[in-house]
């Protein structure tokens, strides 16, 4: 019986430091034990502790390579939505005779609803990077292929992504890929100024600076 009594010390020591720590900084006793009690609120603040140390960790495994990544979080992707109506929404200016309106039926969505996504888009600042190498290195860091359907939600809701991420133009590459004229493709955003466009490209042109290769968490 001493283990426990002793665990149950240490955790209402712990739990009368974060108390005193909340009243020093003028969190009233009722709201702060409001906000124990409320799972949601909880679950949320230490998952965010929880990703900031994820996140640095991974931003040290891109440094290694001379890579860099770049966090979007609660991306929301309908992956309800045809792939031609995403494709069109992520990029506007897209034409009626890009190929990228050709390959629907080559992919399997990962999911069939309306999802709220983490995304790492992984990047070689000085080029010298492929297509390949980025799944590798995805892969080998437990992060998730991406379909077409994340670029196109990131172009939608992020219209001056290439402004922020200071990369114009710029391109952002789903990470499952395709087959098409016989050759291994992948589906992508580009940014470009205001317009935005989506393609589909061969996939040995992907690895400039200004390509970002998407992953899911």
């Amino acid at each position: 019986m001493q283990p426990e009594k002793t665990a149950k010390h240490v955790m209402n020591k712990h739990g009368v430091e974060l108390a005193r720590l909340a009243r020093n900084f003028g969190v009233r006793r009722e709201d702060f034990v409001s906000f124990l009690k409320n799972k949601k609120r909880t679950d949320k603040f230490f998952n965010g502790l929880n990703t900031d140390n994820w996140f640095t960790n991974l931003q040290a495994e891109a440094k290694k390579i001379g890579a860099r990544i770049h966090l979007i979080t609660n991306l929301s992707v309908d992956y309800t939505k045809p792939h031609n109506d995403a494709a069109m929404t992520g990029g506007p200016q897209t034409e009626s005779n890009y190929n990228v309106l050709k390959v629907a039926d080559l992919y399997q969505p990962s999911e069939n609803k309306v999802t709220t996504e983490t995304i790492i888009l992984f990047n070689w600042p000085n080029g010298g990077g492929n297509y390949q190498k980025a799944i590798e290195w995805g892969l080998s860091n437990n992060l998730l292929k991406t379909t077409p359907h994340v670029p196109f939600a990131i172009g939608e809701n992020y219209p001056k992504l290439n402004y922020e991420l200071g990369s114009n133009p710029m391109y952002v590459v789903e990470t499952t890929g395709c087959t098409f004229g016989s050759y291994p493709n992948a589906c992508d955003v580009w940014w470009h100024d205001a317009e935005r466009k989506s393609y589909l490209d061969w996939q040995s042109y992907f690895g400039y600076s200004y390509d970002w290769f998407a992953f899911r968490k």
